[in-house]
Order: C-alpha cells, then structure tokens, then sequence
C-alpha cells in the first residue's frame, strides 16, 4: 500500500501488480489455446514435412544417380527441385502468416478473459490501481500474479465442469 502525497491523510491507496506474460505461460487457458492451435495446424505441419522429404529425396536423386543420367533427365530433375523448393517456401510462409494469425485472435480473446479476472479482482478485494505493463520494479508485496493464476484456474475449472 501507498500512503497518500498528504501525510495528515490516513488513506492509503492499495496497488497491485500482474505480470501478465507470466500468466500468459502459467494460466490454463494458455496452455489450452496452444494445445488448440497445435492440433489445428498439425495436419498441414505434416504435410509441408512430407513435401520437405520429398525435396530431400530430389536432391539425393540428383547427387547419387546424377552421373549416371542424362543431362536432360538432370535438368528436368533439377528444375522440379527449384520448382518445389519455391513452392514449398510460399507454403511454410502462408502456414506461418496463418499461424501467426491464429495465435493472435487466440491471444486476444484470451487477453479479454484476463482482463474480466483482473476486473474482479480489483472489484473483490477493493484495489485503487492494478498495473500490468512498463513498471522498472514491483516489489512481492504488491505483485498479484499468483492470484490471478489462481483465479484463472479455478474459472477453467469451474468451465470444464459445465461441459
């Protein structure tokens, strides 16, 4: 708690601070959203590694019977290469932008859930100030974290038990 800038005024002001990139790790939700998105990107995650073998094959292809092949066969092999190298560079890169994107919207909504538990927290336990970002120091006395993990996983609980 922070006494007021007024010494003869005993109200004290009663702060608290969450580190929220630690309950963006810590809280199940978390855990939740990336379990999620790995088993909705998995499927093409298996694909561009099928196609990335197949590449590795080519090249091996090349290496191995290169000697032994025409120099049109050669060159055909070598244009399917960089042909399937740049398609599969296009690929990894919409996976990732899709990805990314993904994990954003995820994050967002988790963000919004965070910020109702931060509400109700500063609500039940009469905070005057919460702060979540640019602080150079926090001493334990006023980092909240821990309670907001907790609230968290008793909100997934509570979630898990309606279903």
């Amino acid at each position: 708690m922070v006494s007021s800038g007024n010494a003869q005024q005993k109200d004290r002001y009663k702060i608290g601070f969450v580190n929220t990139g630690v309950v963006l790790k810590e809280a199940p939700q978390a855990r939740k959203v990336e379990e999620k998105l790995k088993s909705e990107f998995l499927a093409r995650e298996k694909i561009l590694v099928v196609k990335q073998q197949e590449l590795l094959e080519i090249e091996r292809k090349i290496k191995v019977d290169g000697v032994t092949m025409t120099q049109v066969a050669q060159r055909k092999l070598e244009r399917e290469l960089r042909l399937k190298l740049s398609q599969l560079k296009f690929e990894q890169q919409e996976f990732r932008e899709d990805q990314n994107l993904r994990r954003n919207e995820e994050i967002r909504n988790l963000q919004t859930v965070i910020a109702s538990v931060l509400k109700r927290l500063g609500d039940e336990h009469k905070f005057d100030l919460i702060l979540t970002e640019g602080v150079s120091y926090v001493s334990d006395v006023i980092d909240i974290t821990p309670m907001i993990i907790d609230m968290l996983k008793n909100l997934q609980e509570q979630e898990s038990a309606l279903k």
